[in-house]
């Protein structure tokens, strides 16, 4: 374990082809665009207790979790579950990576290029919140778990020059060594931000990157709200609220945060493979996942054959099925998956549009 506060320094598509289908991801709970900002599509619950920054992850009860990469064909080397929870002293951030050469070789003025998160953050309030350019009230850092291969936390702040003097004080990173790669913990003080007073249905703008590196310089990113736009600007980062605590009966609308979704469609077999991954946040509640594959006019032409729930790198509740499709014509299908409570109630649906080419 590696613990000590720091001071600031120093910048930084995924693209995944499976077979012949072509994937585009929906949500259908969602009627919004997700890059628009304005929308609500995260949330930030306080702390159920005080929080100790060892890198251990004991205190997270409640958290708000976005998995990333849990659905990637190497997941035991990228899936990742990024926890958010919040103080009236602090905003906190915890990750849970599955990897097996945790690695960062790069210099401190370069701490994206490894196994590394970038945090984007808008603490701006009214029109303010969401403006386009980096300015008082927002904050582009890097913090990584790794120096070389040790387990030797690292944080830094981009070099802009709206950030130019800034130094972030009683900042915490602390990270251990896990059987599956790591766990780290990151706290960062409100009072860094002076014109901010944390409060229940406060919103925010974020974005949390997770680079991965492979032994070497980073060979993947992935965030969990936008996209590379959040380099440029604060304007397309997640909206999300301060909560007291999660309503995990009222998340539908987080879905895609909280049910990732991912399908392979092999180019010489009539098969679909569909794997998501469970958001701890409603893992406990989750009693059964639907899943359909709908034509074009909505009509099921399939239920899911062959799936189950397991669990990955102890942590990881993922969901598997399949799909035969070789008595199906060519075309688009729509796969609708559904997460329900015991008493069948809808905690979270997604849906993926896949092309048959047969």
């Amino acid at each position: 374990m590696c613990k000590f506060p720091l001071k600031p320094k120093s910048t930084s598509l995924f693209a995944s082809c499976f077979g012949r289908a072509l994937v585009i991801f929906l949500a259908l709970a969602a009627s919004h665009s997700w890059a628009d900002e304005k929308q609500v599509v995260g949330l930030i619950p306080h702390a159920q207790q005080a929080m100790v920054i060892d890198g251990k992850l004991d205190e997270w009860a409640g958290a708000f979790v976005t998995p990333l990469n849990t659905t990637h064909p190497d997941a035991m080397n990228r899936a990742t579950l990024i926890s958010y929870l919040w103080d009236e002293q602090a905003l906190y951030v915890g990750v849970r990576a599955l990897d097996a050469n945790p690695t960062h070789i790069a210099g401190d003025n370069a701490l994206y290029d490894g196994d590394a998160i970038e945090f984007y953050l808008d603490v701006r309030q009214g029109e303010e919140l969401g403006a386009k350019n980096w300015a008082p009230g927002t904050l582009h850092a890097f913090f990584t778990a790794i120096t070389g291969h040790e387990i030797k936390p690292r944080f830094h702040i981009r070099d802009l020059p709206a950030f130019r003097g800034l130094e972030l004080k009683g900042v915490e990173l602390a990270a251990v060594k896990t059987a599956n790669g790591y766990t780290m913990e990151f706290k960062l003080p409100w009072s860094n931000f002076p014109n901010m007073t944390p409060k229940a249905d406060m919103p925010l703008g974020i974005d949390i990157e997770m680079g991965s590196a492979d032994g070497g310089h980073r060979v993947h990113r992935v965030f969990a709200y936008s996209s590379p736009t959040s380099v440029g600007t604060p304007s397309t980062h997640g909206r999300v609220l301060l909560v007291d605590k999660v309503d995990t009966a009222n998340v539908k609308a987080y879905s895609r945060a909280l049910l990732p979704f991912d399908a392979q469609v092999p180019g010489n077999y009539g098969r679909i493979y569909g794997v998501a991954c469970i958001s701890p946040t409603i893992a406990d509640v989750v009693a059964k996942v639907d899943a359909l594959l709908l034509d074009a006019n909505g009509k099921t032409k399939k239920k899911i054959e062959n799936a189950g729930i397991t669990t990955m790198g102890d942590a990881m509740k993922i969901w598997r099925g399949e799909w035969e499709t070789f008595d199906l014509p060519n075309g688009t299908y729509t796969l609708a998956l559904t997460a329900r409570d015991a008493q069948g109630h809808i905690i979270a649906e997604r849906s993926l549009h896949v092309l048959l080419e047969q």
